[in-house]
């Protein structure tokens, strides 16, 4: 092996977090009395985390009433629990005080106002040990070794915010990129900034094996402000983007996997500045062995993989998600095994990773591959996650609900529940308050409803942190012909009807909750159909 290595982009030691006191879970504590009910529920309030003072117990629950400064609450089993309000964290305390202002209590309230946010400054990026030596190229990534970190049943402690350690600022803007076929494998947009330019870049695969030539394969640039939409790399081998790495410039691809995604190798691009991508670096998927017969096997599927640092990678590698330095190839640590289809996700300043399981989403440190804890959902449902560019909560999403637990306090923040499906794949952050799922349903998690439809079927989505100039999400859509797209989220229309959707809910309209309307992507930006409030009874054009 070679004793050179790539040289390290320049980034700040790392801080480890400090480590807090942990949430034990006994609701007995928490009550004067438990009184065992019927498991049937008729309570409408949203089921979530409540911690007393001391932040050392916790209880899953929602609230029946508030009454001489006592709070009831209600457990999923049915069992009822009181507690003095004045034993509640401040957090608590505040939902119930909102709570106690209003007359009464429908389904689609406004659940309560958005708090004031703090400003969060971004932990110096996280950096782990350099590699001393070269991998071979083209030579396997080190086989997963070492024992599983036990997983971790209790609720996670609180967490440091992780913020986006990066701004960028988008024009809106589409452009025509050629057809794209249903049977084609689109990459998520990424953003890309160079000291000239800051765009959006996609990679489109080919699902066929008889269509492979030169130009079958491409890599896609899109500047919005000029544009301008430029195909920077044609290859005959597949090649998908899965990650870029600001500081270093080095994007994360896989490269020559077959066309159902098995297979290939990951690899560097480079080159975005020159207008000349390259691909270097190769590197063969590792040795797994089967739980079933422990014989070590060569992998056969990436189903995730993100840059931890400008070397170090966090894969999920058919049943393994462990931690590789990418150009060493040693397996730094495993983290856990991969328990379903579902993809992780990791925090924009990459120190956590959240991995969906059924019933359940495993929060774990990307530094060392230790169990932070395991947040419940819905028994035997599946979740789609992804971390606020904030880096201070967590957006968990099933087919029909979405939950935003607050890392920072390590509670649920707020759910919103929508009639349409909210589809297979992470919700998107458009701000504190509104997220985006993967079918183009716009939730507000304060109000605990759905408020828009956007059109989406065919699109892959991405939302790059952020901005007070241009809210919005990057998209590539395959209708009517191939499009790469930073559109605003939410648009003119949207705004309009958010006070429409506050005197709905104030005024206990929750018999049937009806979205105010829907919008698709048409030449010249938001088409509005189906508008529902008043201020627009015929539909904008």
């Amino acid at each position: 092996m070679s004793q050179t290595t790539p040289e390290r982009c320049s980034a700040s030691s790392p801080q480890r977090p400090m480590t807090l006191r942990l949430f034990v879970w006994i609701p007995i504590i928490l009550s004067s009395f438990v009184v065992a009910t019927s498991t049937h529920s008729d309570a409408r309030e949203p089921v979530r985390i409540w911690v007393d003072q001391s932040g050392l117990h916790a209880i899953e629950a929602s609230l029946m009433k508030i009454a001489d400064e006592v709070a009831f609450l209600r457990r999923p089993d049915g069992s009822k629990v009181k507690i003095a309000v004045s034993q509640l964290s401040q957090a608590d305390q505040d939902y119930v005080s909102s709570w106690s202002d209003r007359s009464s209590f429908s389904e689609n309230h406004l659940r309560w106002t958005p708090p004031v946010l703090p400003k969060l400054s971004p932990q110096p990026l996280l950096d782990l040990p350099p590699a001393t030596s070269l991998l071979d190229d083209g030579a396997a990534l080190q086989a997963v070794s070492g024992s599983l970190p036990a997983v971790k049943s209790t609720l996670p402690s609180i967490c440091l915010p992780d913020p986006q350690p990066f701004s960028y600022d988008l024009a809106f803007g589409k452009q025509t990129i050629g057809d794209i076929e249903s049977y084609d494998s689109v990459s998520r947009p990424l953003i890309i900034a160079t000291p000239e330019q800051t765009f959006l870049a996609t990679s489109i695969t080919s699902g066929l094996n008889s269509t492979q030539s030169s130009t079958s394969n491409r890599i896609v640039c899109y500047e919005p402000a000029t544009g301008k939409a430029t195909t920077i790399l044609q290859s005959k081998v597949p090649v998908t983007i899965l990650d870029h790495h600001q500081p270093s410039g080095r994007t994360l691809v896989l490269y020559g996997h077959r066309v159902m995604g098995h297979g290939g190798q990951l690899a560097i691009a480079r080159g975005w500045e020159e207008d000349s991508l390259s691909v270097k670096y190769f590197r063969s998927l590792p040795m797994i062995s089967s739980p079933q017969t422990n014989v070590a096997t060569q992998a056969k599927q990436v189903h995730w993989a993100r840059w931890v640092d400008d070397e170090h990678v966090v894969a999920a590698i058919d049943s393994e998600i462990a931690v590789w330095n990418l150009f060493s190839g040693e397996c730094v640590h495993r983290v856990c095994s991969n328990p379903s289809a579902c993809e992780p996700a990791i925090s924009a300043g990459r120190r956590y990773i959240a991995v969906p399981r059924p019933g359940s989403v495993a929060l774990y440190d990307t530094q060392n591959g230790t169990a932070l804890g395991t947040i419940p959902i819905e028994p035997g449902h599946r979740a789609y996650v992804s971390f606020s560019p904030r880096g201070d909560s967590l957006a968990i999403a099933t087919t029909s609900r979405l939950r935003v637990w607050e890392l920072s306090s390590a509670s649920l923040r707020g759910e919103a529940k929508s009639r349409r499906s909210l589809g297979k794949g992470a919700p998107i952050w458009i701000d504190t308050d509104l997220v985006l799922s993967s079918t183009g349903v716009l939730l507000s998690v304060y109000r605990g409803v759905a408020v828009w439809r956007y059109e989406l079927s065919g699109s892959t989505i991405n939302s790059f942190g952020f901005s007070s100039k241009h809210p919005g999400v990057g998209l590539v859509t395959r209708r009517p012909h191939g499009q790469i797209a930073f559109v605003e989220v939410p648009h003119e229309t949207v705004r309009n009807a958010l006070p429409w959707v506050d005197d709905r809910l104030a005024s206990h309209v929750d018999s049937v909750w009806d979205i105010p309307g829907k919008s698709v992507l048409g030449e010249y930006g938001w088409a509005d159909r189906d508008l529902q409030f008043t201020q627009f009874e015929q539909a904008s054009r």
